[in-house]
């Protein structure tokens, strides 16, 4: 087939998160729908397994010889998507991101912003540099209203701009029945019915692990089969002190799965009966599993994420007393119908609008080819 266009993806691909690699996987299985005839780049902190994985042409993201070649190379920069533009993690990774934006401006090569969640942006150089930014870009579709409000309040300009989609991970695919099944099989899940996945975060007190522990033991006492669901390696220690806190209370551990590709970590949502996660995009793909979940809000989209789809969300345990989780999941049961209905009529809004993002990347690289 011959080569249309090249397209060149920017954003934390290679770096192991479960979450961002659902963006990625998504994004390249719609484009390769919509436009086939276009060729795939990306930057990547780990280009053999992104090209690997994907079968794309993936550049090291710190090499400033391979930027040169792939935004120079390129004939349009798809910048996200993700929370790329914030300073939360740190400014060194805002001036990154930045950076990009502005090679590719100097390079002379038209640059979206694609599905982006923007902000926090603590400081007064943060919202202004990101301001001068994102005047470059063509289009910008941002995943969330919050980013949109963050955009306003920094003195963007939105009108006839900026326009509200969803995640990208909405328009994955899972994974073949038979392969999710193997995984199931191979963790001791195989037949087992009423799966409750728990997807957590490390960097927590304690007492925090002691009462996802406690929960396990409650769930089990109902009948439930609590799964741990690793989202990043980063997180596998929060996993850890769990089985730790079952063992000494002469609980049988859980069964952990971890390694697994985006689209078998949907499929393995689809087979749970909810799920509790503290990362943004084990609750998004629950969603799109179309299954309820339990948010923990350690991060404000995760709590705007929650309310958007009207599951519920309990306060950062890092800011209060350690939360009584087992009162949580006891509520959460009640009402896990009213959650799984509210799931299920939000979730085909979210796959349209994420489907839009794609409508404007193929919209804005046919006008310049």
């Amino acid at each position: 087939m011959q080569v249309l266009a090249k397209l060149l993806l920017s954003g934390y691909y290679g770096f192991g998160n479960l979450g961002d690699e659902a963006i990625l996987a998504s994004t390249v299985e719609a484009l390769r729908r919509r436009t086939p005839e276009t060729e795939i780049w990306v930057l990547s902190a780990n280009p053999e397994e992104t090209t690997l994985s994907y079968g794309i042409r993936a550049f090291n993201r710190m090499s400033p010889i391979d930027l040169l070649r792939a935004v120079g190379g390129t004939d349009l920069v798809v910048f996200g998507g993700g929370s790329l533009l914030q300073d939360a993690t740190s400014f060194r990774s805002l001036l990154y991101y930045i950076g990009i934006i502005y090679l590719a401006k100097v390079l002379g090569k038209p640059l979206v912003v694609y599905a982006n969640g923007i902000g926090p942006l603590g400081s007064r150089a943060s919202r202004c540099l990101t301001r001068s930014a994102l005047l470059t870009a063509r289009e910008i579709t941002l995943r969330d209203p919050e980013s949109e409000a963050v955009l306003r309040e920094i003195g963007l300009p939105t009108e006839g701009k900026v326009s509200v989609t969803a995640d990208p991970a909405f328009l994955l695919s899972p994974a073949p029945c038979g392969k999710v099944a193997d995984i199931m099989a191979r963790e001791g899940l195989g037949g087992q019915g009423d799966i409750v996945w728990l997807a957590l975060r490390g960097g927590k007190d304690v007492r925090f692990y002691r009462a996802v522990a406690d929960a396990v033991a409650f769930m089990r006492k109902e009948g439930l089969c609590p799964a741990l669901l690793v989202m990043q390696e980063r997180d596998l220690g929060a996993s850890e002190a769990v089985q730790k806190n079952l063992e000494a209370r002469g609980e049988k551990p859980v069964p952990l799965v971890k390694n697994v590709r985006p689209a078998e970590a949907l499929g393995l949502l689809q087979k749970g009966l909810f799920s509790f996660g503290m990362r943004l995009h084990t609750l998004i793909l629950s969603a799109h599993a179309e299954i309820p979940f339990l948010g923990v809000e350690i991060d404000p989209k995760i709590g705007a994420f929650c309310r958007m789809v009207e599951n519920p969300c309990i306060p950062d345990p890092g800011t209060g007393p350690a939360p009584d989780l087992v009162s949580g999941f006891r509520k959460f049961l009640e009402n896990r119908s009213t959650y799984s209905s509210a799931v299920k009529k939000h979730v085909p809004v979210l796959r349209q609008k994420a489907e839009e993002n794609i409508d404007m990347v193929v919209r804005t690289l046919y006008s310049i080819v």
